[in-house]
């Protein structure tokens, strides 16, 4: 798996002279679609989570975590620790994403304009339609289309260019990660 997300990062590099390799745009776009989807399945999963707790071991999750040692369960404590482990890497990609999307709103010139879009599109509970943000930014198709895209852009340079490289280096610097 490591070998994969390596191999994914070295395609995803950020070119000299402003040139960005085209899997920058489509996975920066592919990780919006999928933004919401994660953020719900964090907060379902860790529903889910505390219901079972709160259900085998008739406590809340608080108290069930500090008895855990003495309490025969259903689940086992590899499932628990696996679940946990997937809501974890899940909240750390949204925060990634969050950073980056902070990042680009503080571009100069167009960066609230970006970030708005983008927002609206992809991470708002109620994602604007085409229409509505055509309307919303007053301006046309076409140019909603071509600013759309210079923000995804903006935003996969952030991510892939800036942000994971660095994350990278971090965990190189502690061993947990050969880049």
């Amino acid at each position: 798996m490591r070998e994969r997300y390596q191999a994914g990062i070295k395609g995803l590099e950020v070119k000299n002279k402003g040139e960005i390799s085209p899997n920058v745009y489509h996975n920066t776009k592919l990780l919006l679609k999928l933004y919401g989807e994660v953020a719900w399945r964090i907060n379902n999963d860790i529903q889910m989570v505390k219901e079972e707790c709160e259900y085998e071991a008739q406590r809340e999750l608080d108290e069930f975590i500090d008895n855990l040692a003495d309490i025969e369960l259903f689940i086992s404590r590899k499932r628990l620790e696996s679940r946990l482990e997937s809501i974890e890497n899940s909240k750390s990609l949204i925060n990634l994403i969050n950073k980056a999307l902070a990042m680009m709103k503080s571009y100069p010139n167009t960066g609230e304009k970006y970030y708005d879009i983008l927002y609206k599109a992809y991470i708002a509970h109620y994602k604007y339609t085409t229409e509505e943000m055509i309307e919303y930014l007053a301006m046309s198709r076409s140019t909603y289309f071509r600013e759309k895209k210079k923000a995804i852009n903006l935003l996969g340079t952030i991510l892939w260019g800036y942000l994971i490289p660095k994350l990278a280096k971090e965990l190189k610097r502690a061993g947990i990660f050969t880049y």
